[in-house]
């Protein structure tokens, strides 16, 4: 007998996973794991959700965000919070800020999956290009800055991870150029 274990209870898993003490500390004790491994897992675990809504829920929120746009402007707004090396620190020291990333960046993982299908492709391209220009920016203000960001992390730790999100978003470029040059895909973008 073949046991059949349904998607979201995996989802839920591996949030849980991510939520206890000893992965929360490990994850959140260095700069780099915390902005590009913590955040963009609990991001995938909501769009991996919002892609599996059963079609009753999202008939119920398709009138509120026709087009994708309402979903996709969460989201962004919840990204630029999580961005900020302020909410980082405060992630790390407060508990109830902590929580509200437990819940907002899934929720944005959400809106991501549920809205952008829906978005016109020239929006999903404008969009990847500013997720694209966010990276380099952050990477080379991390890098650059003299002082540290966030007080709760060394230098040595924002610059790297300014040199990976630099490294990142340099693929991410070579990526795109590949695919509209020669019709390769490399990866999803």
């Amino acid at each position: 007998m073949r046991l059949k274990i349904k998607p979201e209870w995996l989802l839920l898993a591996a949030f849980i996973i991510l939520t206890l003490p000893p992965m929360q500390r490990f994850l959140e004790q260095s700069m780099v794991t915390h902005m590009l491994v913590q955040l963009p897992a609990l991001t995938v675990i909501g769009w991996i959700f919002g892609r599996t809504l059963p079609e009753s829920w999202s008939n119920k929120i398709a009138p509120w965000n026709r087009w994708g746009i309402t979903g996709m402007a969460l989201a962004i707004v919840i990204m630029t919070y999580w961005m900020l090396p302020r909410a980082l620190d405060a992630a790390v020291s407060e508990w109830y800020v902590e929580l509200g990333k437990f819940i907002t960046v899934p929720a944005m993982g959400i809106a991501l999956g549920v809205s952008w299908p829906q978005l016109n492709p020239i929006a999903q391209g404008v969009l990847k290009l500013e997720f694209w220009a966010t990276f380099m920016r952050l990477g080379w203000l991390y890098l650059d800055l003299p002082d540290r960001l966030c007080a709760n992390y060394l230098l040595s730790d924002q610059r790297v991870l300014g040199q990976l999100l630099l490294l990142i978003g340099s693929a991410w470029a070579i990526a795109w150029t590949l695919r509209v040059m020669f019709g390769t895909k490399i990866i999803n973008t």
